[in-house]
């Protein structure tokens, strides 16, 4: 791990706010997975608590990518998660929600269950995890209904909590339209990343601080991998 690249995803991520919604949009060809495992370090290396909201088994292959470039699994395999959909089950689950169809269901028990981890951990910022939120937002993608229904009950409501922070990775090739288009005006932050001249960029596209429009993270081959993983 580069000391450099650490210090400057570190810094970034203090200046996040409770309340804030950070998105990151990112695409088939990129390691979007060395993102979430600078943030799952930062998280840990701080002792603050997150939770990992797993969507339709996104987890599984996040966890398996991680292995595959000889990163730590620890930190995936430790987490609390909230499953919603999907049948594999990966990191320590503590509950599951099956009626990924029924927004009311998924809102109730959702919210529930946020508040009471939140509890649990007794911090006043939760950090809030959510991978494979794409799989979800496809499936919304037709029906303007429910797809209103789906950000106003859930994702609005969330942006200005002060109980936690979320982060969500979305595929942006793969969710188009309305879609992608609502959560970039929810989110106080946007981060879109790319592959240039063999290094993985992440830029800051929007924020609350307009001085941060254009900064960018660059993750140098190299700089990466080689964690341990017990038994694998």
């Amino acid at each position: 791990m580069g000391e450099n690249l650490e210090k400057t995803v570190f810094g970034y991520a203090e200046t996040i706010r409770p309340g804030e919604l950070v998105l990151v949009e990112y695409t088939s060809k990129e390691p979007v997975y060395l993102l979430l495992y600078e943030v799952l370090k930062y998280a840990r290396h701080n002792g603050l608590p997150y939770v990992i909201v797993d969507v339709l088994d996104g987890l599984h292959v996040v966890r398996a990518q991680f292995r595959f470039a000889g990163l730590d699994t620890s930190p995936i395999d430790g987490a609390p998660v909230i499953k919603i959909g999907g049948r594999l089950d990966t990191g320590r689950v503590l509950a599951k929600i099956d009626e990924v169809t029924e927004l009311p269901i998924l809102k109730r028990r959702f919210m529930e269950l946020l508040e009471s981890i939140g509890e649990e951990m007794g911090r006043e910022s939760l950090i809030r995890i959510v991978i494979g939120a794409t799989e979800l937002l496809q499936q919304l993608e037709s029906d303007p209904m429910r797809r209103e229904e789906f950000f106003a009950s859930i994702i609005r409501p969330m942006v200005g909590n002060p109980r936690s922070r979320g982060l969500v990775f979305i595929n942006r090739k793969r969710v188009e339209g309305p879609c992608i288009k609502e959560v970039e005006e929810i989110s106080t932050r946007v981060l879109r990343t790319r592959v240039e001249d063999g290094r993985f960029v992440v830029e800051v596209v929007k924020s609350i601080y307009f001085d941060e429009y254009g900064t960018k993270v660059v993750f140098e081959p190299g700089t990466m991998g080689g964690g341990q993983n017990d038994g694998e």
